[in-house]
């Protein structure tokens, strides 16, 4: 018998292993070993060649290796039990997944294999990636790596893909919801009919990148296209189903830490984001200026650095007892005391803090603020916890070339451009301006990528970028007396002032309140602003407003202090789903 007989003959015995249940009218399940059995079986046939004893020994074997993918990961897997649920534990094994359930397979095609049918598939197509979907990751921003495509000879299982792939060509989920895909069918069909729409397509496709130029075509498209649908005021459903197409057409602009991902193009509630806007501006031209009021927010998005929170901390003297220690405090050197102290008496501090008759007298109620370093850290972790208070360090070596990438596409100036060779430490040593050290150069182009919004009544005035730098950071030379800014100095919003030869050469930071000195622990520019930004909070004091979109990203973003809890513009929102996607 040669070995398509022997195969006829397994196959035979295959479709006998087919049991029907008088009782219940259904199929049941094969075997285990009949179902690897086959799986074995139909690996051989596909061969197409072979000797009749190579068929049985292919039979007689039932291990199998398996290409699987996780993450943008791709691997071999080899099953001595060829099964569904052997593939997910081997998985989760080899990919290190901690998650117990939630997990399930799908094919080439993304459709969700269960455990019914995978011993048939496998065996129909040995040669796909199976990709594992943890439904508990899949949903929160971010997008799966896909291998969905028939394998090429040219395809290497070992390199994992950093770059975003088109949603087309990712593995959606079996549970996308309907909405989504309708939304990105809309978006989709729009662009290819309307002008200008087919070059977003296909500078998307090159790129996997959404530019701000590119952004603000795509949104002037869509707003035209629903004026010209549903008039001067389309219905808010009609805009929030083409925000939800723009972000499921273009993972990229997903904001991964809104409730929805699309907020920063359509927010029903607030109606603001950047549909909403351009639709504003068209509605005043249409009817010659003619305004609407805006909606008005929930106080409790005006969380930031001002917001009074519920803080226990142990250990908290009350009464004479806090009255004595802040005395002591007053004139005591002894630095572990003070420490101790300023821990003891924290949740006075804070009530004096939010106490809007007091909040100016809190440096003179504890001077020791004015010569101890560490109390800003110190308060700060009191009220956040440890974890929240390292977020920037441990973030920022990721974060860091992402900025130096965005802050690229911006529109290019002797500033900008200075600031990001001192970022990549490419400085030109014929360079005009003075340069800062790498990372500082790195904070500051957030200030070029968040630029400072229109202030005043009207708002109207609006502060050069170079002019809102100077309320992060002002250098200082080490030779000038530090009285010239106690002095000075009443701006009442903190900022940084870097002491040294020359500002790549900066050996003592301190952060000015009110012309007042604080003094840092840090040595480092990075140390500093997380030092800063910290000192907003400890001392109850709300961002500058020509910082505000910058402390707004760094807070939400970095330190994930009140996500989903304060207001976001969508430049803010924007800025995230590019730097985190």
């Amino acid at each position: 018998m040669n070995s398509l007989g022997v195969y006829n003959l397994i196959e035979s015995i295959w479709s006998a292993c087919y049991v029907i249940t008088s009782s219940n009218g259904y199929i049941k399940k094969r075997t285990r070993a009949v179902r690897t059995f086959y799986v074995s079986l139909t690996r051989f046939k596909s061969a197409q060649h072979g000797s009749p004893e190579e068929a049985l020994g292919c039979l007689t074997s039932c291990e199998m290796l398996l290409k699987v993918q996780y993450q943008g990961r791709k691997i071999y897997i080899k099953l001595d039990d060829v099964s569904h649920s052997g593939l997910l534990e081997q998985a989760k094994e080899k990919f290190s997944i901690h998650n117990q359930t939630g997990l399930y397979i799908v094919d080439e095609t993304g459709t969700e294999v269960d455990e019914e049918i995978f011993c048939d598939l496998v065996g129909e197509k040995s040669e796909i990636i199976w990709t594992i979907v943890d439904c508990c990751h899949s949903g929160n921003g971010s997008l799966l790596q896909s291998s969905c495509t028939s394998p090429s000879p040219s395809s290497d299982t070992h390199t994992v893909s950093l770059k975003r792939r088109h949603t087309g060509d990712s593995v959606m989920s079996p549970r996308m919801d309907d909405h989504s895909s309708q939304a990105k069918e809309l978006v989709q069909s729009l662009l290819q009919t309307k002008p200008g729409g087919e070059k977003i397509l296909r500078e998307y496709s090159e790129t996997q990148e959404i530019t701000d130029k590119v952004r603000r075509k795509l949104v002037n498209i869509v707003v035209a296209a629903m004026i010209e649908k549903y008039g001067s005021a389309p219905p808010m459903d009609a805009r929030t189903r083409y925000a939800l197409g723009i972000v499921t057409m273009f993972p990229c602009l997903k904001d991964p830490y809104s409730e929805k991902g699309y907020e920063h193009f359509f927010d029903a509630e607030s109606n603001e984001g950047y549909i909403a806007w351009k639709l504003k501006n068209m509605q005043r031209e249409l009817s010659s200026g003619s305004r609407r009021s805006s909606s008005s927010r929930d106080p409790s998005s005006n969380r930031g650095p001002e917001f009074e929170r519920d803080v226990t901390t142990e250990h908290q003297l009350e009464g004479d007892q806090c009255r004595e220690a802040i005395s002591l405090l007053k004139h005591s050197t002894d630095e572990e005391q003070i420490h101790m102290k300023m821990k003891q008496t924290f949740q006075h501090r804070q009530k004096i803090v939010h106490d809007p008759k007091k909040s100016c007298t809190v440096l003179k109620v504890f001077p020791r603020f004015l010569d101890t370093k560490g109390l800003v850290l110190q308060d700060f972790q009191l009220l956040f916890g440890e974890e929240i208070s390292t977020k920037l360090l441990e973030k920022w070596g990721t974060l860091k070339p992402k900025i130096i990438k965005e802050s690229k596409n911006l529109t290019k100036t002797p500033v900008l451009n200075s600031l990001i060779r001192s970022a990549e430490e490419n400085q030109d040593e014929d360079d005009d301006l003075p340069a800062w050290d790498s990372e500082m150069a790195a904070l500051l182009l957030l200030v070029c990528l968040l630029p400072p919004p229109p202030s005043g009544k009207k708002r109207v005035v609006k502060i050069k970028v170079q002019e809102a730098m100077k309320h992060v950071v002002r250098f200082h030379k080490s030779c000038r007396s530090l009285q010239e800014i106690t002095g000075s100095d009443e701006m009442r919003h903190p900022y940084i002032l870097a002491v040294g030869m020359a500002r790549n050469n900066i050996h003592d930071f301190y952060i000015v309140v009110d012309g007042q000195l604080i003094p840092c622990k840090a040595k480092s520019s990075l140390s500093a602003f997380d030092e800063l930004f910290k000192a907003h909070y400890v001392l109850g004091i709300s961002y500058d407003q020509a910082l505000h979109n910058m402390y707004t990203f760094v807070q939400t973003t970095i330190y994930n202090v009140d996500v989903g809890l304060c207001h976001e513009s969508p430049r803010v929102k924007e800025l995230r789903a590019k730097i985190l996607n």
